[in-house]
């Protein structure tokens, strides 16, 4: 344990609220702290003793912690006891840390659901429990971040000037400036580690639009986990569904910088990713497309299926029995795959492409 972390931990207060579901009223919650301070503890008909006490506590110290704090556990207490509010500038949510500290999947072995992002302990409803493992979560982000800043430093560059663009900030904005040693980074050195980062792995007119964009406070989180998951891009990796619900655009920037062709003959990963015939080779070691059918101009229709589904296009093919479909919609799914992660919505169209194929040869027999 980094002892520059250990000081940010015992700086902090983790709490974790129960709240029922349909009065939208706090019935229970835990606060704790790192070391021997005795928990607090609410239980029905001891709320606002609580809330005193975790009053005090929060004043004591720099940042309240929590996992899927920013939009459970400090929206219900700020309306339990408004005046908290006042007490939270500085809070750290582990949930949002999660997919930048452990991009891959399974990526953390204390969170239970992939799916919603809970804790191991929240399936038994101990908010005591899930407070304490909060720290040991946020531990493992600190290590995991440390090693990242010796790796790949441009990642926590990026992360440090994405995870800050909006209010609330300052948690975020202690563990990178305690990882780094440094301050915010300015747009302009965040720019150069980003374009570092994706140069290879994303288009390079696409990468110069999305920096364009990149002042803009509601891109910061969507742009630091679309690097995030770029960052592993090609293996068993996905994409955490909550952050695909919560933060929508994250997957748009990916599909923006990977999927989207430009097809300058300058752009290496354009002329390398949307080349049916290199797809071709590389999933299934072939070096051409069968030569019949071929279209009106020539051209293998294997191959221009597979060109312009690749590209976007809506298309319907309609080949002879044994000349090869599979491969139409195989390569353009996994090709998807491997630019942007989605592959079960591509294998579902290909399947349902199949289908209609079967019966366009029923009704033509």
């Amino acid at each position: 344990m980094h002892e520059p972390s250990d000081k940010l931990l015992k700086r902090c207060v983790s709490v974790d609220i129960e709240v029922d579901p349909k009065t939208a009223r706090i019935f229970a919650f835990a606060a704790v702290q790192r070391g021997e301070t005795p928990p607090i503890l609410s239980r029905k008909g001891d709320l606002e003793g609580a809330l005193d006490r975790l009053e005090a506590a929060v004043a004591n110290n720099d940042h309240l912690i929590g996992h899927n704090i920013l939009r459970h556990d400090l929206p219900h207490l700020a309306a339990a006891r408004p005046r908290l509010a006042m007490l939270f500038g500085a809070p750290i949510d582990t949930l949002w840390l999660n997919p930048l500290a452990f991009p891959r999947n399974p990526y953390h072995h204390l969170v239970k659901h992939y799916h919603d992002g809970r804790l191991q302990a929240g399936h038994v409803n101990n908010p005591e429990l899930d407070a304490r493992l909060v720290f040991q979560v946020l531990e493992n982000q600190l290590n995991a971040f440390h090693d990242l800043q010796r790796a790949e430093p441009d990642a926590l560059t990026a992360y440090h000037f994405l995870a800050t663009r909006q209010e609330a900030s300052a948690g975020f904005d202690a563990v990178f400036s305690l990882v780094r040693s440094a301050p915010v980074p300015s747009g302009r050195a965040a720019e150069d580690a980003i374009r570092r980062l994706l140069s290879g792995r994303a288009c390079s007119r696409r990468i110069e639009q999305t920096l364009g964009r990149l002042a803009s406070p509601q891109l910061g989180w969507p742009m630091a986990y679309a690097l995030s998951w770029i960052s592993v891009a090609g293996g068993e990796s996905v994409m955490p569904p909550w952050v695909r619900m919560q933060f929508r655009e994250a997957a748009l920037i990916v599909r923006h910088l990977r999927d989207t062709a430009c097809d300058s003959p300058d752009c290496a990963w354009c002329r390398e990713k949307n080349d049916p015939k290199r797809a071709l080779s590389r999933w299934f070691g072939f070096e051409a497309f069968r030569r019949q059918p071929v279209d009106d101009m020539g051209r293998p229709l294997q191959e221009r299926i597979v060109d312009e589904a690749m590209h976007g296009q809506s298309i319907l093919g309609i080949l002879p029995t044994g000349t090869g479909k599979s491969v139409c919609y195989q390569i353009p799914a996994l090709s998807k795959f491997d630019k942007t992660g989605a592959l079960t919505r591509n294998v579902e169209f290909a399947r349902n492409a199949q289908n209609l194929l079967q019966f366009l040869r029923w009704r033509l027999v």
